[in-house]
């Protein structure tokens, strides 16, 4: 029988190594970001931007040691243009690195500028495909 083989989850890796590849940066878009999973706390006044949540739309499996998964980034920010800026750091940083847990990425779409229909903040978003390092259960 061979050894099992896993892949981590996504959403998390994407997200530690977005959180660390942005506290390096000093552009202002970038300055006081948070970067999570959840998504944006807050009331209207008290919202924490600028905001950056990552999101998996789903988890793949091509062969046995080729996992890859979706990822959507959505940048809330205090206006559009920096929504923008923010997401294009995030996108260009994230398709130039690898961790232990990520092979690389390949850009899929955007970034995009809208508007977020529910809390009515200027929002940017990207989806990225990102390659898994495969995990070996023993």
């Amino acid at each position: 029988m061979r050894e099992p083989i896993i892949f981590p989850d996504a959403q998390l890796a994407v997200r530690d190594l977005l959180r660390a590849l942005l506290a390096r940066r000093t552009e202002p878009a970038v300055l006081g970001v948070t970067v999570s999973t959840k998504d944006l706390p807050g009331a209207d006044e008290n919202r924490p931007l600028p905001y950056v949540q990552v999101r998996s739309d789903g988890k793949f499996r091509d062969a046995r040691l080729d996992g890859r998964a979706t990822i959507r980034v959505l940048v809330f920010h205090r206006d559009v243009g920096l929504a923008e800026k923010l997401a294009a750091i995030c996108e260009g940083l994230l398709l130039a690195s690898s961790s232990a847990e990520i092979r690389g990425s390949s850009p899929v779409a955007g970034p995009l500028p809208t508007t977020d229909d529910e809390t009515g903040l200027p929002l940017s978003f990207f989806t990225i495909t990102t390659r898994l390092q495969p995990v070996q259960l023993t």
